[in-house]
């Protein structure tokens, strides 16, 4: 079997994914740039064998040396699954020269064109292509099935949905709340929107001044992140936690979650903050409503808008008994439907069913 996972929540998917599989039934071979997070996983690992790749999700020279390599290690599996955009597209190209494409499996993690860049109509077209070299399209979420065959990806009957699924225990902390502790946690890129939730954080100091936000992330937009915050005046109010935070530990101690992105899969970090208790606060966008009951496990808001971000999180402040309901509803929804056994137990059974 060969993985191709490039970085963030892909990258936990995968890890979790591997580890999870039987060894003795499941020879892996994982493909990924030397020093990833996956490399550093399974270096030391007897069970799966690692396949250098080259860095980066936009297109380059090197990417002819990376197919190359991957079909090789395609020619001789019985599972391909291949995770994400262009890493997606390079494994299913590789798997379709080897005549491998029913034995074949992609995971977008949040589709490339929902970006709405000047890629994505470019990205949209490589999809369309890239699913009739695949069996079996996955979506971690209902939206992401849904939004794949709206725009014309693949046929139906190539869909599956295995949401995403962690171990609740390695969140499960005494509750410490920090009273006016919102945190986020995630990549400071584009998707994920950090001028709004430090722009919220600014609204909502004016009805709670003791309000403090933790950016518990790194990414392309750490030092125009940091740049807006001096800009608001908010440098003795925002903590970017760009380097191992300690993110259990944090989410035990804040009173809110917040997630400001534009577009998601089905985020792991929203998981997390569930599992921990933590009240959620995100964007009503791609599979988040799925993970995130309005109203009884936290609040939704429409993406792009800082002061419904605001109003939202300012519920939350407001009333930290039933705040502390919904963070009880939350843990307990985690631990009944996205468990990590459900997706790995879900995902085997997708493979054991491919012709």
């Amino acid at each position: 079997m060969s993985l191709y996972p490039p970085d963030g929540g892909v990258t936990r998917h995968v890890i979790d994914l591997v580890n999870g599989l039987d060894h003795e039934r499941w020879a892996v071979d994982l493909a990924c740039p030397p020093g990833s997070e996956p490399w550093r996983e399974f270096f030391d690992s007897t069970d799966v064998a690692l396949h250098p790749l080259a860095p980066g999700k936009e297109p380059k020279p090197s990417d002819a040396l990376d197919l190359r390599r991957l079909l090789g290690l395609v020619a001789r599996a019985d599972i391909v699954h291949a995770h994400a955009s262009k890493a997606g597209f390079t494994t299913r190209l590789a798997a379709a020269l080897r005549g491998k494409r029913s034995a074949t499996v992609f995971t977008p993690h949040a589709w490339s064109f929902w970006a709405r860049d000047r890629r994505s109509r470019a990205w949209l077209a490589l999809e369309r292509r890239a699913a009739h070299w695949c069996g079996a399209i996955v979506g971690v979420s209902e939206a992401e099935r849904r939004a794949g065959l709206e725009a014309g990806v693949g046929k139906e009957a190539q869909y599956r949905v295995i949401h995403n699924g962690i171990d609740a225990d390695d969140f499960d902390r005494p509750r410490r709340v920090v009273p006016g502790r919102i945190i986020v946690v995630g990549r400071l890129a584009s998707q994920k929107r950090p001028d709004l939730a430090v722009r919220a954080l600014e609204r909502v100091r004016e009805r709670f001044p003791e309000a403090k936000l933790d950016l518990a992330a790194h990414g392309p937009l750490e030092a125009e992140t940091a740049k807006l915050v001096s800009e608001l005046g908010l440098d003795d109010h925002v903590r970017l936690l760009t380097r191992d935070a300690d993110v259990a530990v944090l989410l035990s101690e804040a009173a809110c979650f917040l997630l400001t992105s534009d577009y998601e899969g089905l985020p792991y970090t929203v998981l997390e903050a569930m599992a921990a208790g933590v009240p959620v606060v995100a964007t009503r966008v791609g599979g988040v409503p799925e993970q995130v009951v309005d109203g009884e496990t936290g609040f939704l808001f429409e993406p792009g808008d800082p002061s419904a971000a605001a109003a939202a999180v300012e519920r939350i402040l407001a009333a930290p008994d039933g705040a502390a309901r919904l963070g009880d509803a939350g843990r307990e929804r985690v631990r009944r439907n996205f468990s990590r056994e459900r997706m790995v137990s879900e995902t085997v059974a997708l493979y054991d069913a491919l012709p």
